[in-house]
């Protein structure tokens, strides 16, 4: 018997009209793309006299 959660296979879709792929195992594959590093907080340090710092006041 077919099992339709094992097996890729076409589903009608009647809402577009079209017939689409369903590839069940898709997400189980492992990840073999790039990981990219966090980037480091890079913000200036806090200025009281600066009007764009938060909690300052604009003159």
């Amino acid at each position: 018997m077919f099992d339709f959660t094992e097996q890729p296979h076409r589903r009608y879709n009647p809402l577009q009209d079209e017939w689409v792929l369903v590839s069940p195992h898709r997400a189980k594959r492992p990840w073999q793309g790039q990981e990219e590093k966090p980037q480091a907080d890079e913000r200036p340090a806090y200025d009281p006299t600066c009007y764009l710092c938060p909690g300052n006041t604009r003159t």
